[in-house]
C-alpha cells in the first residue's frame, strides 16, 4: 500500500515526513490553509535534499502555471484536484513527462467519473464533499463503499487512492479493505503542524495489518 502525506507547508514538516515510511510528500499550490508556493518548496528540497516522492496539488490551474511549477520544483507527481478536463490531463502529461493523478469526490457518480479519467490518469484520488468544500476538509466518506471502488478500479485499470478524514483513531477501520493508497494531511497534524506522534501511531498500524497478512 503506497502512502502519500499532503498538506506540507514548512520545512520543518518537510524534514519530518521525509523521515516517515511515506512513499509520497504532497504540497499544496492551491488556495488553501495548507497552501505554498513554488519558491518555498524549491528551496526545502536544495535545502534538505529529496528523499521521497514529490506531488503538487492543484486545483482549476491554467497548463501553464502547473508547468511554471513543475520546472520549479522536482515533482513526480502532478495532481489535479478540480474540474480539469480529460484533454487538460493529457496535454499536462504530454507537457511535463510526469505522471498526473485525478481526484474525484465520492457520490453517486463516482463510478462514471472513474470511468472518464481512468485512460488519461496515472491514478485515481477519491476524497470527500463536505459543506461545499472538495478535498481538506477531515471529513472521510463511507468506507464500506471502498471494495466496489477498488472493483471499478480494477475494471477500468487504474489504481485508487482513498483520502479524507484519515487518522490514528480511524485507520484501523479502512486497512483491512486494503486500498492500493491512502492520502493523509490534517489527520497527521497537531496545532497545524506534522506530529512526529501521529505519523509514527500511523505507521505502526499500517505495519501491523501488513504484518498480519504474510
Amino acid at each position: 500500500m503506497f502512502v502519500k502525506y499532503c498538506g506540507c507547508r514548512t520545512e520543518d514538516d518537510y524534514r519530518l515526513l521525509s523521515s516517515s515510511k511515506a512513499d509520497i510528500i504532497g504540497f499544496v499550490f492551491a488556495d488553501s490553509k495548507r497552501k505554498v508556493t513554488p519558491e518555498e518548496v524549491s528551496a526545502w528540497v536544495a535545502s534538505r535534499g529529496r528523499q521521497k516522492q514529490l506531488a503538487g496539488v492543484f486545483q482549476n490551474h491554467s497548463i501553464e502555471e502547473i508547468v511554471s511549477a513543475a520546472m520549479q520544483v522536482p515533482l513526480d507527481i502532478i495532481q489535479c484536484h478540480g474540474n480539469e478536463s480529460v484533454q487538460t490531463i493529457k496535454e499536462l502529461k504530454k507537457q511535463t513527462k510526469k505522471q498526473v493523478f485525478k481526484a474525484l469526490p465520492y457520490s453517486e457518480a463516482i463510478d462514471e467519473q472513474m470511468a472518464l479519467y481512468a485512460d488519461c490518469s496515472d491514478a485515481i484520488l477519491v476524497d470527500s464533499v463536505s459543506k461545499g468544500q472538495f478535498g481538506g476538509t477531515g471529513v472521510s466518506f463511507d468506507w464500506s463503499e471502498v471494495p466496489a471502488l477498488l472493483s471499478a478500479a480494477e475494471q477500468y485499470g487504474i489504481s485508487v487512492f482513498i483520502a479524507g478524514g484519515i487518522k490514528p483513531d480511524n485507520i484501523s477501520a479502512l486497512l483491512p479493505y486494503k486500498p492500493y493508497g491512502i492520502d493523509l494531511s490534517g489527520g497527521i497534524e497537531q496545532e497545524g503542524k506534522k506530529c512526529k506522534e501521529k505519523i509514527t501511531e500511523i505507521e505502526r498500524k499500517i505495519s501491523y495489518v501488513s504484518s498480519n497478512r504474510t
